[in-house]
Order: structure tokens, then sequence, then C-alpha cells
């Protein structure tokens, strides 16, 4: 006699990629993405039943999360809930880099590894270089 079969249990399937670029040079680049790529790719996804999302940081930290240091938290956060989608645009500028204080909220190891580097350094080593899952 056969056993029954188990039931099949699907995951949710989602897509979410991370955004990351120094703001100032970049705009129109993000810009093409959002307006232009994105919304092909969401449609494809959704016609093969997976949910499309982006994160792009420009838009919903506020400017007492940044008073507050927690702008790059908030950041790194993210890239953890888009892992392993991570999408960064490189230019010519180096990008904004937190001021000592502005790192207080965040752990010793965390601190120093961000401290005198941009936000978009940090982003790239947190997301690509220092991802875990890759080794």
């Amino acid at each position: 006699m056969a056993s029954p079969a188990a039931p099949v249990v699907s995951l949710p399937r989602e897509i979410r990629v991370f955004i990351s670029s120094t703001f100032r040079d970049m705009q129109e680049e993000r810009e093409e993405l959002v307006k232009q790529i994105f919304p092909q790719l969401r449609r494809l996804c959704e016609s093969r039943g997976v949910t499309w999302g982006e994160v792009d940081l420009r838009w919903g930290v506020s400017d007492e999360a940044n008073a507050e240091g927690k702008v790059l938290p908030l950041c790194l956060a993210e890239i953890e809930h888009c892992r392993p989608y991570f999408i960064v645009l490189l230019g010519e500028r180096y990008g904004w880099a937190p001021e000592p204080r502005q790192l207080k909220a965040r752990g010793d190891s965390q601190r120093q590894q961000s401290e005198k580097r941009s936000t978009t350094d940090v982003e790239m080593l947190h997301g690509v270089l220092k991802d875990r899952r890759s080794k």
C-alpha cells in the first residue's frame, strides 16, 4: 500500500533588488531603471508568478533618521532583505561619508568597517563582497 504523497508547500516567489549609487551623479541612470527597465521586469516576473520589487532609498529616508545616524543601518538591513539581488551604479563621485558621531548607534565592528567610507562603499562591501552566502 502506497503512502499518500506529502503536500507540496510552495514558498512565495519574490525578487527584491537593492539599488545602490551615489545620489548626485546617477540620477538619469536610476530613472532609466525605475521608469523603463523595472516595469518590463515586473511584467515578466508577474507572468511567471513571481513578485518583483526594487528598493531605492532615494525616497523614504527621513531627515530624522539621517540626523540620528540610522541611514546606514537601514541600508544594510534592506540589503539583507534583498539578497542576493544587488545593483550598484558607479560614477565619478565617492559619495557621502558619515561622521563618526553619526555612526554611534551601530556596533563596534560595523562602526570600524564603515569609518571613513562612503555609504555607497559600505553598501558594496556588505551587499557583494562580504556576502556570507557566497562562500
